[in-house]
């Protein structure tokens, strides 16, 4: 059974903004998935696995507004943005799986059919979790595109850099702030930095 909405208020007092999200950018240790993916390989989508990972453990990331109404998604797709040439990018899917390896295939094989189709091959379905990456240069904020009737979280990372043998990417986080706030933002990177620390147990040398 779905879960009953009880941020009606809060939500409607945002939502009148002509900007109801919150959007931070917040530095994060990604040492453990670096040094996996230097051997493996996929950054792009061990990053999206492991944010996925804490966000199925948060319900305020699972609401949505559509037609006037709330609806919660107990599962939901990460959507990944692609680059396409020099000037154009696109999205697909991916279909979420709490086994790693069938992640990490089943990203490869849709990815594969978006370079194949080379469009964009995402439904766009409101279950999303919007990801993309900035591999080319570091950020210390960002504001990302964004329509106030669209309430899909969005998380952006940059290029990771190391200094005294850490890695760190900065990750931007956009939620719409009638369903999360400060509060809900601080579990999600408890539970991301809990994930990328235990990440070293299912590494495969």
């Amino acid at each position: 059974m779905n879960p009953k909405f009880e941020r009606t208020e809060l939500f409607d007092h945002y939502h009148q903004n002509m900007n109801p999200f919150m959007i931070v950018t917040v530095p994060v240790d990604v040492t453990n998935v670096v040094n996996y993916c230097k051997i493996h390989k996929n950054f792009y989508a061990t990053m999206g696995y492991l944010i996925m990972k804490a966000v199925n453990q948060i319900d305020a990331f699972k609401w949505r507004y559509e037609n006037n109404e709330f609806h919660y998604y107990s599962s939901l797709v990460p959507s990944f943005t692609q680059k396409l040439g020099d000037n154009e990018i696109g999205y697909f899917d991916c279909e979420y799986n709490e086994d790693y390896d069938a992640f990490i295939a089943h990203f490869i094989e849709n990815q594969n059919d978006f370079y194949q189709q080379k469009s964009s091959t995402s439904l766009s379905p409101s279950s999303a979790i919007w990801f993309s990456c900035i591999p080319w240069f570091s950020i210390t904020s960002l504001v990302p595109p964004f329509d106030k009737n669209n309430t899909i979280p969005q998380f952006i990372w940059d290029k990771y850099e190391e200094k005294n043998g850490i890695y760190q990417v900065h990750l931007m986080i956009l939620v719409h702030h009638g369903f999360a706030d400060g509060f809900h933002i601080a579990k999600f990177l408890e539970l991301l930095n809990e994930e990328i620390k235990n990440f070293q147990k299912i590494e495969k040398l």
